[in-house]
């Protein structure tokens, strides 16, 4: 058995074991913390669900959230998926978890349903949600990741951010200012980053902790573990499908969604459209939030 084979041995047998974990042992959900944009949503109420990717935060919705309100006067709730920002950690951290959560979230905010909008890791999360729980989603556009391939970089580089970030050294951090600029320093000097900008977008998971300490908000050691199943897309959901309106919003200079990977996604979600913003990256609704807004404007009109 030549080396790349017994990779993908190793790789399907942690799949394995996750997905058996997912089907026969899931731990209950976890109660998302979460921000609300214009309106208290309700049953009678339009209301919209904005998800982050991974190590991102309902923070990075901020100004998206409210130019989305703005433009439909939709109630807009960004939330934190768990293990990042004000969110619980857990030890596992997977898409059936990941739903379960969104879709306590939907129950508790007392919700009939809601439409998603998800971005790379949140993107995957409410496409489970969509094909698990149809009946809570209104609508479902997801942002720059496919169910059918996984890019390189994805495999590649995050692992590499994840222990990047561990290795930041926050002794002697009493401020916040203190223990961002350390992390700011040890990430530029690793080389992974090489922008001013990428590194601050993610810097903004550091905060101050329950112990008051300062550190990373995001639970690294877990994100790292669940490595993994964060990278793949669940195979439990073949053969499944969300029959709702769905949009896929791709950046022309990303390859987390794949233009041939259409006739996968309508596999799943018949109704699927895919529209690519040409000048961008993976973060499309960072790094073009007008030409992101005015897509997302054209479905609402139609979907909202």
């Amino acid at each position: 058995m030549d080396i790349m084979c017994w990779l993908r041995l190793q790789q399907y047998t942690i799949l394995k074991k996750s997905w058996k974990i997912d089907k026969t042992s899931r731990r209950p959900a976890v109660d998302l913390a979460y921000k609300i944009h214009g309106p208290s949503p309700s049953g009678s109420s339009k209301n919209i669900i904005a998800l982050h990717g991974l190590l991102g935060s309902k923070r990075n919705w901020d100004s998206m959230c409210k130019m989305i309100n703005s433009a439909t006067n939709a109630s807009v709730v960004a939330a934190d998926i768990r293990n990042h920002g004000d969110s619980p950690h857990n030890s596992t951290h997977t898409y059936p978890e990941l739903a379960s959560d969104v879709s306590q979230l939907i129950t508790k905010l007392s919700m009939n349903k809601a439409h998603i909008i998800g971005h790379s890791m949140g993107g995957r999360t409410g496409m489970v949600l969509a094909l698990s729980e149809p009946s809570k989603v209104a609508s479902l556009v997801v942002a720059d990741i496919s169910p059918v391939s996984t890019a390189g970089i994805l495999n590649d580089f995050f692992p590499k951010l994840i222990d990047v970030m561990k290795s930041v050294n926050f002794q002697g951090s009493d401020t916040l200012g203190k223990a961002r600029t350390a992390a700011k320093t040890t990430i530029l000097s690793s080389g992974l980053i090489d922008s001013p900008e990428g590194a601050a977008f993610i810097i903004m998971n550091v905060g101050q902790l329950a112990d008051k300490s300062y550190g990373w908000k995001c639970n690294l050691d877990a994100l790292k573990q669940n490595f993994v199943t964060i990278a793949t897309f669940p195979p439990d959901y073949n053969g499944k499908q969300y029959p709702g309106p769905t949009l896929f919003i791709g950046g022309g200079r990303s390859n987390y969604l794949p233009k041939t990977d259409e006739p996968g996604i309508k596999s799943y979600f018949p109704q699927a459209e895919l529209q690519y913003i040409p000048h961008v990256g993976h973060n499309v609704h960072a790094e073009d939030p007008t030409a992101f807004l005015n897509i997302l404007k054209d479905f609402f009109s139609k979907n909202l």
